[in-house]
């Protein structure tokens, strides 16, 4: 199990059968939020959110799967969580279906049913509501009091026959407290959790869990430059049309003098580059080619007893053509 779990980076999708067991418990309001900080490819939550009004917001880390979330999540971010920058206590319903691994190579580290627990409660506002999926022997004592700290109103199933038998996974339901406290009766039960026969989840006929409304979220974005969303915010960015109106990057010509050019005038444009490309027509068609480079000459000399070295600045100026027979002629 550990070496499949680090060839799928630990996911394990929650199946949509026990997806539709789940929002069964849930009443969703006008306005609400739901946040999957390992979504996956996006299905469990957005059929989570389905028929309802709430807004999904997922971050995945694996290239891939974040590119199949995007197409039916409103939200997803590709990176890590700790790689975001989210809005705390901004989502109605914190979605939390781990990783389940360690988070290092070295067992003595954290396990990551653990450390997305702790990472991620902030984001969830006061009422929330927490459904929590692991498998049923890692809800050990560090990870129930981290619970009972935080949440109240707790509910704990297995889930159905078919499905628990593969990995054991429970479903953890629990709101979050307004003011933190730790509940010793509450710890005690949670505690016993890994060697209790638990019910298994039922199709509730009515919800249990009323979320509660939520504004938009505020912050939401990934402290990692994807270049595809760079690209697209750029193109529809006004600053980046206003530069493109004066650069004229799309049209560059040069306007028609009021005056007729001296030949002085000429000389520069064609320096400048400004009068490159082809020019003529017939026998006398020819390709211009103008360039000002800077010349920086060194000398020295005397005043009195000292040496001073001097650099004298020029700037040399050249125009090259390009006859039909090969010839190139270079005038200076």
């Amino acid at each position: 199990m550990r070496l499949t779990a680090r060839i799928k980076m630990g996911y394990y999708p929650t199946p949509l059968s026990v997806i539709e067991r789940i929002k069964s418990f849930i009443g969703f309001p006008e306005n609400a939020s739901i946040l999957d900080p390992c979504c996956g490819e996006g299905q469990a939550l957005q059929r989570l959110a389905e028929g309802t009004n709430a807004k999904t917001y997922g971050v995945e880390l694996d290239e891939h799967r974040a590119e199949e979330a995007s197409t039916i999540l409103d939200h997803v971010l590709k990176c890590g969580y700790e790689q975001t920058r989210i809005s705390n206590a901004a989502f109605s319903c914190l979605f939390l279906n781990p990783p389940y691994d360690w988070q290092t190579e070295d067992e003595s580290s954290e396990r990551k049913e653990k450390l997305f627990l702790k990472e991620t409660i902030k984001y969830l506002q006061a009422g929330g509501l927490l459904v929590y999926i692991v498998p049923q022997n890692r809800l050990d004592k560090s990870i129930a009091k981290i619970l009972t700290y935080k949440f109240k109103q707790f509910l704990v199933y297995r889930f159905p026959e078919e499905e628990y038998q593969q990995f054991k996974q429970i479903v953890l339901f629990a709101v979050k407290k307004k003011d933190n406290s730790m509940d010793e009766e509450a710890l005690a039960k949670l505690a016993q959790v890994p060697e209790t026969s638990l019910e298994e989840l039922p199709d509730r006929g009515e919800p249990v869990y009323d979320l509660p409304g939520s504004k938009d979220v505020a912050l939401f974005k990934s402290v990692i430059i994807d270049e595809k969303e760079l690209s697209k915010e750029a193109k529809e960015s006004p600053l980046w049309g206003k530069f493109r109106e004066l650069a004229r990057i799309e049209e560059q010509r040069i306007e028609r003098p009021p005056l007729p050019l001296h030949t002085g005038h000429l000389g520069l444009l064609l320096a400048n580059g400004c009068l490159d490309g082809i020019v003529g027509e017939g026998e006398d068609r020819h390709i211009v080619k103008g360039k000002v480079e800077k010349v920086v000459n060194k000398y020295a000399e005397y005043k009195g007893d000292i040496l001073e070295e001097r650099e004298l600045e020029q700037y040399k100026v050249s125009v090259k053509i390009l006859m039909q027979d090969g010839e190139i002629i270079t005038l200076m």
